[in-house]
């Protein structure tokens, strides 16, 4: 998928380092399938990694930690529908987890929806205003006219 703004992969690879590999990751993977997931990723098995992933919430459909790997691995590879459907789902299942309005954020700026990303990105700050600074960049983007 070629984007139309290129930009915005440097925004979310900043972000990334500025948040820390952490922040995609809930906690260490309990459920086997999440692992196997994890593992399939870090071999680079996306397909595979994100059916195992699929599986993990169909398995679990209350587990947060199962949408937020796989929200990851959509924004990843940059199905930003799915991963703003996916982000969406582990909020209506855990409306504080500041991780999950972060990954809603960089989704709907990867798909061009700024309105949309900056309301996302206020929540998280709201959540744990920490993320202000290391959003400072991204927000400035966001907020010029």
């Amino acid at each position: 998928m070629k984007m139309k703004h290129p930009h915005v992969v440097s925004l979310l690879c900043a972000a990334m380092l500025a948040l820390g590999s952490a922040a995609w990751a809930q906690a260490p993977a309990a459920n086997p399938l999440l692992a196997q997931g994890d593992e399939q990723w870090a071999a680079g098995k996306l397909d595979q990694a994100q059916k195992t992933f699929e599986q993990a919430v169909t398995a679990q459909p209350r587990s947060v930690t199962a949408r937020m790997k796989l929200g990851g691995l959509q924004l990843s590879r940059q199905e930003f529908r799915l991963a703003t459907e996916t982000y969406k789902e582990a909020i209506s299942l855990d409306a504080k987890n500041v991780k999950a309005w972060l990954g809603l954020g960089f989704s709907y700026l990867h798909g061009e929806r700024n309105d949309l990303s900056l309301a996302a990105f206020n929540e998280a700050i709201r959540i744990d205003p920490a993320y202000k600074e290391k959003l400072s960049s991204v927000m400035a983007k966001l907020t010029k006219p």
